[in-house]
């Protein structure tokens, strides 16, 4: 268990980190916590000074003046607390989405290492965790608003009374009770008891959100399943398999078979225990007030009118404290609940300047592996070892083997996602390292094998961004052969890809998708472009279409194409074939088909599907 002075810290470092998002809010909400503490007893001493005028027979115009003003500063403090609290609404969503957007855009700019890590994962869980049951730092702020309007009440409700015990003579003779000693013994009990329930109950709070954190981890895998069910993706597999029953049922085992059901348990246990702390040293703070408040009665040291403001002031006092203390603790417990959201923060963002500003070439002359080794961080054995090849500018290159060989790794050396654990790779004769990232990646087209197109407008699709060209895009699309595709179905460019956003989204084949992440690789118009398994999804006419065309899409560009299918080799100027990481043939098809090796292997298991078998 880390201590509280951790937790602080991370409460510490969240208030800055939302002050800095939205400071504005944070004064709104303390300028409405002083107002809200200072109302209730605008109304208590208005009651005190009528009570008292009218015992000392004061005329009936400064009662009805009294009563007046107390009218009007209500009004007024209404007015504002209205107004402040509108402004208050719209911060909190402005805080919100500016929280989001952070944390976001700061997931974006992590490297793909960290977001394939199972570590982020974990995280990413944790945090929607949170929001859901813990309310994420919405509550931060409450709980610094419910803070602040109790601190301010109980300084008012202590002017109050040092106003009524300070500041009237004795009307007998000399006591106990007249002296200061009961006032100053009150102060140190209301100290004492603050500071204990304080720090009994923050203790208690921040065990509860120890138990709400380890619950929100132990359920992560539950509540993926709970995603999962209502994905309208998946829709159409849970009903044609019938699977809704039994992933409800999967659900239900996962939730009640976990440590997370036993610790939600607990977490009830723990919770119970809070109101026990708090109300104990409120009755003995209580007593000794009421026993003071007899005291200095029997004393003749409180008026009438005072007695007014005592009983509602002590109400007000022994409330704002239990709300103190209950709020506190919870906001301590918040050190605990923003674990996750300060986690993921602390990750480091990718670096994308390179140590020496060397000038990305604005053509291709070679790409070279040189002696290339790689493996996954956390693992033992390479994905890849020792591989080396060189191809020229303008030149296209297949990359085949078997699944696994590592092929797919291969690419993303290439494109800077992971850099090698040995020897280097090499455009006109600099290591890539040495370019600045956003500068390299210019240089860079690809359909990725697991490919994603978000749901936004077609042209926006294409483009990447918020103006396209339309001319070109429709040039692209008729490269590819998605022009007849948009004319029978009357789509538009400004029209949405699926339905996540919009009900007038088209729904998508998957090929089609494909030909569409083809457009977009053929759009940015990079000087390499990257195929992997850009032909998967397609039927055959399509496909014939795209090895048909391949040159023109690829034309004075340098290509590297991944495909299972060996008989699209034969449009590229050599083969690369993988087999377990390493480099095992290169050569033009022809000749690897006529020479024996892992590539004749591989062809020959193909072209076997298609003889006639007697």
């Amino acid at each position: 268990m880390k201590g509280m002075k951790h937790y602080a810290g991370n409460l510490n470092r969240m208030f800055r980190c939302l002050a800095q998002l939205a400071p504005e809010l944070f004064g709104l909400v303390l300028a409405i916590a002083v107002l809200e503490a200072i109302l209730p007893y605008v109304n208590v001493i208005a009651i005190q000074l009528m009570i008292d005028g009218l015992t000392a027979g004061r005329a009936g115009g400064v009662i009805v003046r009294i009563v007046v003003l107390t009218i009007a500063v209500n009004i007024l403090f209404r007015l504002v607390l209205g107004e402040l609290r509108r402004r208050r609404e719209i911060s909190e969503v402005r805080l919100d989405l500016a929280f989001q957007k952070k944390l976001h855009l700061h997931e974006m700019r992590l490297s793909l290492v960290e977001l394939e890590s199972a570590g982020v994962a974990e995280l990413r869980r944790n945090i929607e965790q949170a929001k859901m049951r813990n309310g994420g730092v919405e509550n931060v702020v409450l709980d610094f608003e419910l803070v602040v309007k109790n601190l301010a009440s109980l300084v008012t409700a202590g002017v109050v009374f040092a106003r009524i015990f300070l500041g009237q003579q004795s009307g007998g003779s000399r006591s106990f009770w007249t002296s200061p000693f009961p006032v100053l013994i009150l102060v140190l009990l209301v100290i004492a008891g603050t500071l204990l329930t304080l720090k009994w109950q923050a203790a208690q709070n921040i065990r509860v959100s120890e138990l709400n954190e380890k619950a929100n981890q132990a359920n992560g895998s539950a509540f993926a399943y709970m995603e999962f069910i209502s994905n309208y993706h998946f829709g159409k597999e849970i009903r044609i398999f019938s699977l809704g029953d039994y992933l409800c049922n999967f659900f239900e085992y996962l939730w009640t078979s976990s440590i997370g059901y036993t610790l939600t348990q607990e977490l009830g246990k723990a919770k119970a225990k809070i109101p026990c702390i708090t109300v104990l040293c409120n009755e003995i703070l209580n007593v000794f007030i009421y026993i003071l408040a007899i005291g200095k009665a029997y004393a003749k040291e409180i008026s009438v009118g005072n007695v007014v403001v005592y009983i509602n002031s002590i109400q007000a006092f022994v409330q704002a404290m239990v709300t103190l203390i209950g709020s506190s603790g919870e906001m301590m417990g918040h050190g605990v609940l923003m674990q996750p959201f300060l986690d993921l923060l602390d990750l480091e963002e990718e670096c994308f300047t390179a140590d020496e500003g060397v000038e990305v070439p604005a053509e291709i002359g070679e790409l070279a592996f040189e002696h290339v080794y790689f493996k996954y961080p956390g693992q033992v054995n390479w994905v890849l070892e020792d591989v080396s090849f060189t191809l020229k500018g303008d030149q296209k290159m297949a990359l085949v083997g078997e699944n696994g060989a590592g092929k797919s790794t291969l690419i993303k050396l290439i494109c800077r996602f992971y850099e090698p654990g040995r020897g280097c790779i090499k455009m006109n004769g600099v290591d890539i390292r040495r370019y600045e990232k956003t500068r390299y990646w210019e240089l860079i087209s690809a359909v990725f094998q697991d490919f994603s197109l978000p749901a936004l407008a077609l042209g926006n699709v294409i483009s990447g961004k918020e103006d396209f060209d339309r001319e070109k895009e429709e040039a692209v699309l008729r490269q590819v052969g998605m022009d007849a595709w948009m004319e029978k179905l009357g789509i538009s460019f400004e029209q949405c890809l699926y339905n996540d956003f919009s009900d007038a989204g088209v729904e998508i084949s998957g090929g089609e998708s494909q030909k569409l992440a083809i457009a977009r690789a053929v759009y940015k118009g990079a000087a390499v472009v990257i195929l992997d398994e850009p032909t998967a999804a397609l039927d055959p006419v399509a496909e014939a279409a795209v090895f048909r065309d391949f040159r023109g899409i690829c034309e004075e560009k340098t290509c590297i194409f991944i495909s299972h299918r060996l008989y699209s080799c034969r449009v590229c100027d050599f083969v690369v074939v993988l087999d377990k990481g390493r480099v095992v043939q290169q050569g033009r098809h022809e000749e690897l088909v006529s020479s024996f090796g892992k590539y004749r292997e591989l062809w020959e298991a193909q072209v076997g599907l298609y003889r006639d078998r007697k």
